[in-house]
């Protein structure tokens, strides 16, 4: 059986719902991976990359389009459970009225308070800093015992020694005990780190390798 380190898609990736209030959550499954991130961070594309499934989390060109908690199942191998992910709306710049904006925030905190079996990837462009929305995100989830990871996504976008200066840069405003991935959702780098971190409450790891 190949190795999730060898990048297989999954196995089943479907759509469960858009959930637009706390009530129509799914039930709480052994795992349930949170992204957060500003509107056009790249968390549709990270997803898509993550699970190998094209077009599975919609892409959207227009900033704020996903307005609900997007959950989809996922099963990656058949010796496996099922697990959650949660497709959060973006914050920070939005086409949508205020009102509606404001509402996004309980229906995301109703999300992140069940705090069951729960991790967090708060996504940002690698060319942006770690600023005061990413801090309080962050100390949300640590508030809130969620363990948090930032990915600093379309790492494609610069070279490599500028993609080396701007990692060291965000690490060093990262508060303590938050880790830092890198990732592209056009190039696949940092699948492979990205699969070992995600997934790690389900496989037990070994060697470096989940088994």
């Amino acid at each position: 059986m190949p190795k999730l380190a060898d990048f297989p898609p999954a196995l089943a990736a479907d759509f469960v719902l858009g959930a637009a209030k706390a009530t129509q959550f799914p039930a709480v499954a052994p795992l349930e991976i949170a992204f957060l991130g500003r509107s056009n961070c790249g968390k549709s594309s990270l997803i898509n990359k993550f699970l190998g499934r094209r077009g599975l989390a919609r892409v959207s060109g227009t900033p704020g389009r996903t307005r609900e908690i997007n959950f989809f199942r996922i099963l990656f191998r058949k010796d496996s459970e099922s697990f959650l992910v949660a497709d959060l709306p973006g914050y920070g710049y939005a086409r949508a009225p205020r009102s509606q904006i404001l509402s996004w925030k309980p229906l995301v905190e109703g999300y992140l308070k069940r705090k069951r079996n729960q991790k967090a990837y708060l996504l940002m462009d690698i060319r942006r800093d770690f600023a005061a929305e990413e801090s309080l995100i962050v100390s949300l989830l640590q508030g809130l015992a969620i363990p948090v990871t930032v990915v600093a996504t379309k790492r494609d976008k610069l070279k490599k020694g500028a993609e080396a200066k701007r990692a060291a840069e965000i690490r060093a405003s990262l508060p303590e005990g938050v880790d830092l991935l890198l990732f592209s959702s056009l190039t696949g780098e940092g699948r492979r780190e990205f699969i070992l971190d995600a997934l790690s409450p389900l496989y037990p790891r070994a060697d470096g390798e989940l088994r």
